[in-house]
């Protein structure tokens, strides 16, 4: 006993410390929902492992994880960014634009130029991390730069030029050693702490094969290099010459502590400076603005996301442009959905009643052919429908049907909102048929012969019985799945983006709405489908409204169903 429970023990001592550990790496990284949700999964884990009353609750530690990851985590994380703008153009966090912005490099005017030879410590035959840099000025004067060192995120090299062959730096002597057949080519450069051997040049083409050793471990170090000369200047590998040569350059943007105007009262705070204009980078709206020192003029240079409030909701209400589209979108989502039901219930109970018939011969074969569009997967028969059936040029219907059946014009079913709709009821109910059949039939066996007798004998007509006793009848056991079936097709994306793929557009909208687009196919649209940018912000907030519309239909199918009441006695 006492081994079991040291192994357990040191189990949870395990999981507790995997588990606090992932908590500080989450908080270092603001992910602060995410690292609540694994202090609750680590509190009811030790829960069910120490507490002896809490064994019952070991089965569901793996379902409990997957849901708060898989399940609460996404919900949370989605009315986080509903409350940001997180939008294309806004989508990095405040402290990334600002660190970029300090990156950035800009040549100076009238520029030097520099072409460069690295020369590598070599150890046992291989090319190691430790290299200098011999550089050649437009003048044809040669310089010698330091191994690069870090301070902070960047790296700081000191070069100098050569004199009589040798030049010290730091206290470090620098000579360079020349070939003996031809004194122009400098083989390496000796130092006290070794012989670099000439390793890569952009300029040598005999060096090439060591150019992936330098990308590898040279490159991501020389891009953050400052090569510093107080004569010289500062030479940088900028993005419009990459590695191919030094220039003379400065950091555009600096931080520097100025007073600053802030309700009525001068604050000394830590601002951005354009180095260009010697002006303060003015930051408003989630963004940094440039200001044109001459004419006062602000021009953008970067935007960050962060909480915005209420606007993605007070757009979708106020914005024209955005809630026109939206409230056409939201409509149509509503009668989609209701008439996908309707077309898919009306015929699957009609094929059902047909079925039903006990003296109809071949009856198994009808009701096992009439399953078949149910058995193929509907991404199958959707595309079938958009190339086979609904195409313009050569589809069945335009081309046998209409052209040379009727004589008549083609149906431009993708191109127009209407025909577009009813290309994906058609479709629609062609998938869903078969499941209403399968369930009007369960249901209507399921009525006792004895009802239509008595009827009979009263006289009733078969539409008399069918409104008096089938229907009601059929009602009590299929009406939540009508219901489950309204809430499935409010979200049916599959149909929608493969067959029409939410066009037509509807015209004058600034978001990527189409007249055929149902809420879910908008808002994926919104987020990732979108050609003029990405919008997740008000597609969370889309997602919201999603979430509660399916959350009421879900609660009155329960009511309808029973479940509560159910669960209750």
């Amino acid at each position: 006993m006492s081994v079991k429970r040291a192994i357990i023990w040191l189990s949870v001592a395990l999981i507790d410390a995997i588990l606090a550990w992932s908590v500080v790496v989450l908080v270092s990284n603001a992910s602060y929902g995410l690292a609540v949700i694994v202090v609750l999964l680590l509190i009811f884990i030790d829960y069910a492992l120490i507490n002896p009353k809490g064994y019952p609750f070991l089965y569901m530690i793996p379902a409990l994880i997957f849901m708060m990851i898989l399940t609460v985590y996404p919900i949370y994380y989605t009315f986080q960014i509903a409350f940001e703008n997180y939008v294309t153009g806004y989508m990095w966090s405040r402290q990334q634009v600002v660190s970029e912005l300090l990156n950035t490099i800009v040549i100076k005017p009238n520029p030097k130029y520099f072409n460069y030879s690295v020369y590598t410590l070599y150890k046992k035959y291989s090319p190691t991390e430790n290299f200098v840099l011999l550089l050649k000025g437009s003048q044809g004067k040669l310089y010698i730069a330091q191994t690069p060192e870090k301070t902070g995120k960047r790296y700081i090299s000191r070069f100098e030029m050569l004199t009589d062959g040798s030049v010290s730096i730091n206290g470090v002597k620098y000579s360079v050693v020349r070939s003996v057949k031809n004194p122009s080519k400098i083989v390496s450069i000796y130092s006290q702490k070794g012989n670099y051997v000439y390793f890569y040049s952009p300029m040598d083409h005999e060096t090439f094969p060591n150019l992936k050793f330098f990308n590898m471990y040279y490159a991501s170090i020389l891009s953050r290099t400052e090569f510093v000369n107080p004569q010289m200047g500062t030479l940088f590998f900028t993005n419009k010459y990459g590695f191919s040569k030094l220039v003379t350059a400065k950091y555009e943007y600096t931080l520097s502590n100025m007073p600053v105007l802030e309700n009525g009262k001068n604050v000394e705070k830590t601002v951005l400076i354009n180095t260009l204009t010697g002006l303060p980078v003015v930051e408003k709206d989630f963004a940094f603005w440039n200001v044109n020192p001459k004419t006062g003029k602000k021009t953008k240079i970067i935007g960050y996301y962060g909480y915005a409030g209420l606007k993605n909701f007070k757009d979708l209400l106020t914005n024209k442009q955005i809630m026109a589209p939206f409230l056409s979108v939201f409509i149509w989502t509503f009668e989609w959905a209701a008439l996908s039901v309707f077309f898919t219930f009306v015929a699957g109970l009609i094929l059902a009643m047909i079925l039903n018939n006990r003296n109809m011969r071949f009856r198994t074969v009808y009701r096992t052919l009439l399953i078949i569009p149910w058995a193929i997967p509907a991404f199958i028969s959707i595309i079938i429908f958009r190339v086979g059936f609904f195409n313009v040029s050569f589809g069945i219907i335009n081309k046998i049907f209409l052209e040379h059946w009727l004589h008549l014009g083609p149906i431009n079913w993708f191109g127009n909102a209407f025909w577009a709709k009813v290309a994906l009821l058609i479709v629609n109910t062609w998938l869903g048929f078969p499941y209403m059949m399968v369930i009007s039939l369960g249901a209507l066996q399921s009525i006792p012969n004895e009802l239509y007798e008595a009827a009979s004998i009263d006289g009733a007509s078969k539409w008399h019985t069918f409104r008096k006793i089938t229907f009601p009848l059929l009602m009590i056991p299929l009406a939540p799945l009508l219901i489950a079936s309204f809430a499935f097709n409010f979200n049916n994306f599959n149909v929608i983006y493969l067959l029409t793929g939410g066009g037509p557009p509807i015209p004058h909208s600034i978001t990527p709405a189409g007249q055929t687009d149902i809420l879910l196919s908008y808002t994926y649209n919104l987020a990732f489908g979108g050609v003029s940018g990405r919008n997740y912000g008000l597609a969370a907030a889309i997602s919201i409204l999603i979430f509660l519309i399916i959350a009421t239909i879900s609660a009155v199918n329960f009511k309808l169903s029973g479940s509560f009441e159910e669960v209750n006695r």
